[in-house]
């Protein structure tokens, strides 16, 4: 009994084998994702999962699992062979980057007027502007008393004894210059909030349609044909790496956030929402999943992988460890 068990076990084995060779597996792969759509067309999404499943799987695969120190490195090191690559030296920007994808873009900006002028508003209405255009009015004013004055520039020699009479007067009284200074400061201080009014408003209007155009075509133009060597020449390997360190740094805190977890919760909900109810067909079909595409990458994916197992042995060994729990069981040999 046992030997004829062994025997059907090696039938069965061979028979399994066959059936991943080329022109069989083929046409398995044809059968069985035929077989797969035909499914999809009966079972809807609420059958086979849950929101609170997916949910549950984002918050083990997504939020939860480490990210392996190798991820990150491999990433440092891929960005290293991007930024040193020779090809760089054979490739221009308009080369990846197409005209219309570039003005695309800037027809979107050119679109978001009140969105450009809430950002021209913030950064005019910043601390840090108020503080560097005192600076610049206080120093250009300060400047323009001392050598570019309209009698300075007509009388010869009056700019060299306003200057002479300056040291003088810094020597006699020291307090005076910075009296004088403190009043200047004190001037601009206090008309600063008129001119960051104006240079609201001036940048405002002059970033229209017209001009937000005419600076795109002007960058175009600067940077289309710059060899990409040239443009990464600004950014360092170092660079690239403090970049990829922090934007994992950032995952590492925003996946933990509660804006997170709300947003992708949300997500997961609005899609079983409108598809719960749909058979899974609709929702490939949406996705743009068909069976030619799935049988084509399983070809050209599965089919050399299933190739090297069979030269290798490894799928045979598979196959046997897993038919002969059965076909050597005291219950199988039972039966014989």
């Amino acid at each position: 009994m046992k030997d004829l068990a062994k025997k059907l076990l090696e039938a069965h084995i061979e028979h399994e084998l066959n059936r991943f060779k080329e022109g069989a597996f083929l046409q398995s792969t044809d059968e069985e994702v035929a077989a797969a759509i035909e499914w999809s067309k009966k079972v809807k999404l609420k059958d086979v999962m849950t929101p609170e499943q997916i949910v549950d799987l984002i918050d083990r695969k997504v939020v939860e699992l480490p990210i392996p120190g190798g991820v990150t490195e491999l990433v440092g090191e891929m960005s290293r062979k991007v930024l040193n690559s020779k090809h760089n030296n054979n490739s221009t920007l308009k080369d990846i980057f197409a005209r219309k994808q570039f003005d695309d873009i800037v027809d979107k900006i050119v679109s978001l007027k009140n969105v450009r002028n809430d950002l021209i508003h913030r950064f005019l209405s910043s601390s840090a502007y108020s503080k560097l255009i005192s600076n610049v009015l206080y120093d250009g004013i300060k400047e323009y008393l001392l050598t570019e004055n309209v009698f300075a520039q007509k009388v010869p020699g009056v700019s060299f004894f306003i200057k002479m009479g300056k040291d003088l007067v810094n020597k006699t009284m020291p307090k005076l210059e910075e009296s004088i200074e403190n009043r200047l400061k004190e001037y601009t201080e206090k008309n600063i909030s008129k001119t960051v009014q104006y240079s609201e408003k001036f940048l405002s209007e002059f970033l229209d349609e017209t001009h937000i155009v005419d600076i795109a075509d002007e960058i175009w133009e600067s940077i289309a044909n710059v060899q990409l060597s040239q443009h990464f020449k600004t950014i360092d390997s170092n660079d690239m790496e403090d970049f990829i360190i922090i934007g994992y740094e950032f995952w590492l805190h925003f996946r933990k956030t509660k804006y997170f977890k709300e947003i992708y919760k949300e997500l997961v909900y609005y899609f079983f929402e409108k598809y719960g109810d749909k058979n899974l067909d609709i929702i490939l079909e949406d996705i743009g999943i068909t069976k030619e595409m799935v049988v084509n990458e399983v070809r050209e994916l599965v089919s050399p992988i299933i190739e090297k197992a069979i030269s290798l042995g490894y799928l045979e060994e598979r196959i046997r460890n897993r038919l002969e729990s059965f076909y050597l069981s005291e219950k199988t040999l039972s039966m014989i």
